[in-house]
């Protein structure tokens, strides 16, 4: 399995700790200036690199890249036994990216359909179009965000003074990227690539962790007979004192109109009267926003509230209608639906899911500070 990369100001290192070049990454091809990034100084953070991800025409390819931090640290020139105290993130990807997350790894389960394979020996794990560990969601469902981007292009986002997300030693991380090559979107140049820089603050100047929600709602279903259908969602943050949400991001296709997040008191269950926070009309290219330009205080114990808004259309000739209902009975089988509830019930649905032309989704980012250990989504 082709590694994943770590570029430095002197050098570049594989996963297996051997030394690169540019000639060593397969496939290689001029990286676009858009997508580039210098990496931080010896000694001031880490640059990840996904090196090239190959797309050939009609795949979807995700890739989920695995490394621990005490070996980031180590060679990016920082303390191996210290924590990466991050403050600032940048993060540079090729054209036709569909999203770039990355996850802190919790608990690693082994009775899906699809386990991820030993993280030591498979530093790199591929699925293609739909099938493999890759783009099974429950196999990160409880692993912590750090950072999202869904931009062709850059992000430079440095947090407010004191504010970090603590990256510990023993800690594995996971660097997902999803590059689509077929009808709604495309991969221009036939590659993928990722780039991110992970910037340490020192432990003297930390006073806040910043705490992440990453939220799916999965219970959503967009249907010919019904078009415009709306599906909301909450998250509770409990904690001691409020909090401040300073970075916001929301996710779905191409049947998606458009995603609204909103300062939640915890309790209603409607979407609160005041105006949303963040507002995204695309879903290929959603903004990102955050601070200084977002500072959103949070009630005690309140959360926030999201809306996703959608607008059914006939599904791309590769699908069809056949093809969505096929995924629809499966569903319903599932959840042991009988022959005539799955019959009458079956309408050229999309439902949640990672494919971009088959499926949808509604998925809430947000970044917020101090953290919390107690975050209930709805």
């Amino acid at each position: 399995m082709r590694p994943s990369f770590l570029c430095f100001a002197a050098a570049c290192a594989l996963a297996t700790l051997g030394g690169c070049s540019d000639a060593d990454v397969p496939g290689t091809a001029e990286t676009p200036e858009a997508a580039h990034l210098a990496p931080p100084p010896q000694g001031q953070g880490v640059q990840w690199t996904t090196g090239v991800v190959e797309v050939e025409p009609g795949q979807e390819v995700q890739e989920c890249h695995f490394y621990r931090v005490s070996e980031l640290a180590a060679m990016g020139g920082l303390p191996a036994d210290q924590s990466i105290n991050l403050h600032r993130i940048e993060i540079g990807q090729r054209d036709g990216s569909h999203h770039m997350n990355i996850f802190r790894v919790r608990t690693v389960p082994t009775d899906t359909a699809a386990p991820f394979e030993d993280f030591e020996t498979h530093r790199v794990q591929r699925g293609l179009d739909g099938q493999g560990a890759c783009f099974v969601s429950p196999n990160w469902a409880d692993w912590p965000l750090i950072a999202n981007s869904q931009l062709d292009g850059q992000l430079d986002w440095t947090y407010p003074e004191g504010v970090v997300n603590e990256l510990k030693p023993d800690e594995w991380l996971m660097l997902q990227t999803h590059y689509v090559n077929a009808t709604t979107q495309d991969t221009p140049d036939g590659f993928g690539e990722v780039f991110v820089n992970l910037w340490n603050a020192p432990a003297s100047e930390v006073v806040h962790q910043m705490g992440t929600v990453f939220a799916t709602k999965q219970s959503i279903r967009i249907c010919r007979s019904d078009p415009t259908p709306s599906f909301d969602g909450s998250c509770q943050v409990k904690s001691k004192e409020p909090v401040t949400v300073i970075g916001a991001n929301g996710h779905f296709h191409s049947r998606g109109k458009q995603f609204r997040m909103f300062a939640w008191d915890g309790k209603s269950t409607s979407a609160p009267a005041e105006d949303p926070f963040y507002i995204s009309d695309r879903w290929d290219e959603p903004p990102m926003t955050h601070s200084p330009e977002l500072v959103q205080p949070l009630a005690k114990d309140g959360g926030i509230f999201y809306s996703c808004d959608f607008q059914w259309h006939e599904p791309d000739a590769s699908v069809g209608c056949a093809g969505l209902d096929a995924i629809d009975r499966k569903k319903m089988e599932a959840a042991g639906k009988t022959e005539q509830q799955i019959v009458d019930a079956l309408d050229c649905c999309y439902r949640f899911g990672p494919i971009v032309e088959e499926n949808e989704h509604c998925n809430v980012f947000a970044y917020y500070y101090p953290a919390s250990d107690d975050v209930i989504c709805f």
